[in-house]
Order: structure tokens, then C-alpha cells, then sequence
């Protein structure tokens, strides 16, 4: 059904751009940089790719698309594939991302166990939610294209991931995860 509706999102090879409330995700390890740096080549990849598959299966699960990765970062979208929306599909798409987030939780405690069990560092995470308007559309040249979200909205989802990040205050009380969501998000 999507390939025959390919013209409402195509235009010239690209996607159309369009503007949606779309609901941003990010997620980022903490201290990760300092972990990269013990580890060989080889090792670094594979517990970074572990991580990763694991996480991408899990905003996949959700209904999210992840547009980019930076590092350890991971950035996500929910509602951004669509031609249309009501105000219950902005909810539903809320709705979906913290129930990712804390799937992401639950997955980073057994990561975490695994790791430990062949003498890895357990990690920490932040997750950064924030529901608003967006461009959706692709970026960039003919030789390396990509699809991406615009917008003041998906700036405060980075900003909320980000909060207080060299903060101890959170990391004494043990957590694993530290999800922020933003009030607009709270709403739906």
C-alpha cells in the first residue's frame, strides 16, 4: 500500500518535504567517550553495534524511525511517515516514544548484565523526548542523501537528553536511565 502511494512522499528521488508534529527522540551513553578510549578497535564496534541493534530493534518495535546515529547517539522520530494526522495520532505517537524509553531502560539493565558478566563497564543513558512541529524531508547531496527532522522541536528533545549531563546528582540514586520528556509530550 505505501509503494503505491510512493507519490505522496517522493518528489524528484527525494523525499517531500513536509511539515508534521512529530515527536523526538534521543538517547546518548553517558561517559561514553572515556569507555571508547580503553577499549581495542574491534572490541569498541562490537559492544557498539550490541548496543545499538538492540536499541534500534526496540524504536523499530515502537513505530519510530531513527534518522541518525552520532557516536552513541541515537536520534529518533515517531510520526514522521505520514500524509496526514489527527490530534489522536500525535498522541499515539507520544505515547509510543515514552513506552520506547522505557523499553530502552529495561533493555540497558540486561545489557548492562551481560556486559558485566565478561568484565565490561555498565553504562548509564539519558533520553531526551519532546513532541512538536517539524520539517520532515531528505538533506543533503545526489552522492550521499539522508532523511532528517528540522525544527525548534527536535532541539529541545536534544537539549532535555542533554540536561544536567555531568550531573552526579541522578547517577547516586543508581539509575540506569534518566528519561526527560517535554511538557507538550506530558500533554498527549
Amino acid at each position: 500500500a505505501r509503494w503505491a502511494q510512493r507519490d505522496q512522499f517522493l518528489e524528484n528521488g527525494r523525499l517531500r518535504p513536509q511539515k508534521l508534529v512529530v515527536t523526538t527522540l534521543f538517547s546518548d551513553i553517558e561517559g561514553f567517550t572515556p569507555i571508547a578510549e580503553k577499549m581495542e578497535p574491534k572490541q569498541l564496534l562490537d559492544w557498539l553495534n550490541t548496543y545499538m541493534e538492540r536499541m534500534v530493534n526496540i524504536i523499530i518495535s515502537h513505530g519510530g524511525v531513527v534518522d541518525d546515529y552520532y557516536g552513541d547517539m541515537i536520534k529518533a522520530g515517531f510520526g514522521v511517515l505520514k500524509t496526514g494526522q489527527t490530534e489522536e495520532d500525535i498522541g499515539q505517537d507520544a505515547r509510543k516514544a515514552v513506552s520506547c524509553a522505557i523499553a530502552m531502560e529495561q533493555e540497558m539493565v540486561r545489557l548492562n548484565g551481560e556486559w558485566q558478566e565478561h568484565g565490561l563497564t555498565a553504562v548509564r543513558m539519558r533520553v531526551g523526548i519532546h513532541t512538536g512541529s517539524v520539517v520532515v524531508g531528505s538533506l543533503g547531496s545526489a552522492q550521499r542523501l539522508k532523511f532528517t527532522t528540522l525544527g525548534d522541536s527536535v532541539n529541545i528533545a536534544a537539549r532535555l537528553e542533554s540536561f544536567q549531563k555531568d550531573s552526579a546528582e541522578w547517577w547516586a540514586r543508581g539509575e540506569v536511565c534518566r528519561i526527560l520528556i517535554g511538557d507538550t509530550t506530558r500533554q498527549y
